[in-house]
């Protein structure tokens, strides 16, 4: 396979039947998966390129919360938003009831992934998330699955409903802007709508449903879900590097402090915190997070370099 059309097929600018011609060539042989991940790693560190990131960098300080979503929309049209390393590529060798090739994108603990899918919607991925999803949406569903924090901006096709599977429900949609949390291991669920409309079916509570309008947000409380108001934008701007210290209890931010600086922090005292508004930035670094912390709460804390684990006491 030529390296030309490689390139053009992971930065989804290769043309239908170039795309085609991809698949039967990574079914061909096992070993070309490989080399397939090779062009992605070599096209992400082309994407990287630090003029990028610091004209982004640079934009974001003047920019609010609404021109943060369309400008990202427009500037990660290809693969990458922002990683300081690479993530976890992998085309899965099996095949859904359509016929359609699943591949899967794993990104490690400290890095965010953006990419494009192939009927043009954007996906930003968090920390410690991974998604399954199609090469080609063949079927009458564009389906895809995630396990962690994503946020999508679905292109509209009413013929063929997107849809997101988590653990615990599916979320349905035309064509919209919503972030969606689904972490099975520590029972999270939530879905929050910005642009369009969704539906949100539970696959733990069988015909338990609920439509979102712009501004709402549904959780999971036991079983169940939750409607309400999104009351805290700041909390869906982690694709800018912006954590959120709003309302946030000090086990819910060492959890995001987790996933975003790729460290493990051990709790052995967890003290009373609750900041009434605020944010920090992923660039200032977990010392200098944790030091903003010391201002509202009465701990203390021990690096283990070597294990890459932090201790609160």
């Amino acid at each position: 396979m030529e390296k030309e059309t490689l390139y053009r097929y992971v930065a989804c600018q290769a043309s239908p039947e170039e795309e085609m011609a991809v698949l039967t060539w990574l079914e061909a042989d096992p070993v070309h998966e490989s080399e397939l991940a090779k062009v992605q790693r070599q096209h992400d560190l082309v994407a990287l390129s630090a003029p990028v990131i610091n004209e982004l960098y640079a934009k974001d300080r003047r920019r609010r919360f609404g021109s943060v979503l369309r400008r990202w929309s427009a500037a990660a049209a290809a693969v990458v938003l922002l990683a300081f390393g690479g993530y976890y590529f992998h085309a899965a060798r099996d095949f859904s009831r359509q016929g359609e090739r699943l591949l899967s994108v794993s990104v490690p603990h400290g890095q965010r992934v953006s990419l494009t899918l192939q009927d043009g919607t954007s996906v930003w991925l968090n920390a410690g998330t991974t998604l399954r999803y199609p090469a080609l949406f063949t079927g009458r569903e564009r389906r895809v699955e995630i396990d962690g924090e994503a946020r999508f901006e679905v292109v509209h096709d009413a013929k063929h409903p997107f849809i997101v599977r988590t653990y615990a429900c599916d979320v349905e949609v035309l064509g919209t802007k919503f972030n969606v949390v689904a972490e099975e291991e520590n029972g999270l669920f939530s879905t929050a709508l910005f642009e369009g409309r969704v539906a949100v079916s539970s696959r733990l509570v069988p015909g338990e449903r609920l439509v979102l309008e712009p501004d709402e947000v549904v959780t999971l409380e036991g079983k169940h879900l939750c409607l309400a108001q999104i009351d805290n934008d700041e909390e869906y701007l982690w694709t800018n590097g912006i954590i959120s210290l709003t309302d946030q209890s000090f086990s819910e931010l060492m959890h995001r402090f987790e996933k975003t600086f790729g460290v493990t922090i051990r709790i052995e005292r967890e003290p009373s915190i609750r900041i009434g508004q605020g944010k920090i930035r992923q660039s200032v670094g977990i010392d200098n997070a944790l030091q903003v912390l010391q201002r509202f709460a009465d701990f203390e804390y021990e690096k283990d370099e070597q294990n890459n684990t932090i201790t609160i006491r």
